[in-house]
């Protein structure tokens, strides 16, 4: 056994030539922009023979089955059949069985017990990341929210050796309430090497019953109210007031579906909207589109919009969260303000009449997401900020293959 000094001075040890256990938890009940991300970043982190990757999960789901094709340890303590003290004891369980050097949580209420747990069962050191900040909610939900968000902030303060933010907007807000000593910015990052389209443009227009002469916007993401759905729907009623040939796709599903169905009959707009439900991925979709809409009210830095840069496509987006770090105006894309429907018309309609300046913003969208929002980067940092928590005990490099 080797002695190391912490950034605080006090002395740890480490198990000298054998690998670091770097043991990730999360919730894994949905398959959204958080789950999305950490599957990009396992993808890259599994490439380091430095590390022994591990993760713990809450729920089987779909991110448990895309990481159990990685060459990394996934185990589940399903939430609904057990109560939170029932599952910290699981967890204690599990980390004494793994002996992690590092736990890396997620959300909530991941993060709440799996530092608890990891501090309690003497895990050396704690790295929690924040997908964004928390969504404004009301009644009940809200009361709910407020009480996770204040626990999560005091588990952080104390148990948590850094918290790290997605975006320079959710990085500002952190430094607010931990401190800059306490705060690292990386940002998310998608694994270019799976974007791909698997059916061409015009077969998949056909299977959905559009031509190629159809003008076709349209926006993925779950149905619910920060998402800006709603907002969208009367932007487009704009628009086919100038162009009786603009079309709608939505691609998700959620709690707000009922609720937009019946605004689009009340804004006759129902022979020009398409809600395709829940698909993922969702290249072939987004590679549907003359112009892909992020109307969104609340944002870090959404996977889905790195996904539509990614695919070339021309992008508008308003101007919230994290987004103004990936849209440059007129150069990656356009920027509208949320919950401004006639500013984001404004946007779509520029980007539907300039063919060339489409053209432009797809291609520099693409060259942006391979330059600074990419999965090999993501990993490279995180590697880079577990060396630093451990003060450097295993080797300088932070490259993945």
């Amino acid at each position: 056994m080797g002695v190391m000094m912490t950034e605080a001075g006090t002395q740890q040890t480490t198990r000298q030539g054998l690998r670091v256990k770097v043991c990730h938890v999360a919730m894994g009940d949905l398959w959204a922009g958080a789950e999305v991300q950490l599957l990009a970043l396992m993808t890259y982190l599994v490439r380091s023979d430095e590390f022994e990757w591990s993760v713990i999960l809450f729920n089987e789901g779909r991110l448990a089955e895309e990481l159990r094709k990685l060459p990394l340890s996934v185990s589940v303590i399903p939430e609904a059949h057990h109560t939170p003290i029932a599952i910290a004891k699981r967890l204690a369980k599990a980390f004494r069985h793994i002996r992690p050097d590092i736990v890396h949580t997620h959300k909530y209420k991941d993060s709440i017990l799996g530092a608890a747990v990891a501090r309690y069962v003497g895990v050396p050191h704690t790295v929690r990341v924040v997908h964004g900040m928390p969504e404004p909610f009301s009644g009940l939900r809200n009361l709910r929210m407020l009480f996770y968000t204040m626990l999560d902030r005091f588990v952080s303060r104390l148990l948590i050796d850094r918290v790290v933010a997605v975006s320079s907007d959710i990085e500002k807000q952190l430094v607010e309430i931990y401190g800059p000593n306490h705060v690292v910015r990386i940002h998310n990052g998608i694994d270019l090497d799976a974007v791909q389209v698997s059916t061409p443009r015009l077969q998949k227009r056909r299977e959905w019953h559009l031509d190629e002469m159809v003008t076709l916007i349209g926006t993925v993401g779950r149905l619910v109210p920060v998402k800006g759905h709603a907002v969208l729907l009367e932007a487009l009623r704009i628009l086919r007031m100038a162009n009786h040939n603009v079309m709608l796709l939505v691609v998700g599903d959620g709690p707000l579906r009922g609720q937009l169905g019946s605004e689009t009959v009340r804004l006759g707009l129902e022979k020009s909207v398409i809600f395709a439900g829940h698909h993922s991925p969702a290249y072939d979709f987004i590679n549907m589109m003359d112009v892909f809409v992020l109307p969104s009210l609340h944002e870090g830095i959404p996977m889905v919009l790195l996904e539509a840069l990614a695919l070339r496509q021309p992008v508008v987006a308003t101007r919230v969260g994290g987004i103004p770090e990936v849209i440059t105006y007129g150069e990656t894309g356009l920027l509208a303000e949320p919950a401004d429907a006639l500013s984001l018309a404004k946007c779509i309609q520029q980007l539907l009449e300039d063919k060339s300046m489409a053209a432009r913003i797809g291609k520099a969208g693409r060259t942006r997401v391979e330059e600074e929002f990419n999965a090999r980067t993501m990993a490279e940092k995180t590697i880079g900020l577990y060396k630093k928590v451990l003060g450097n005990v295993v080797s300088t490099s932070n490259s993945v293959s």
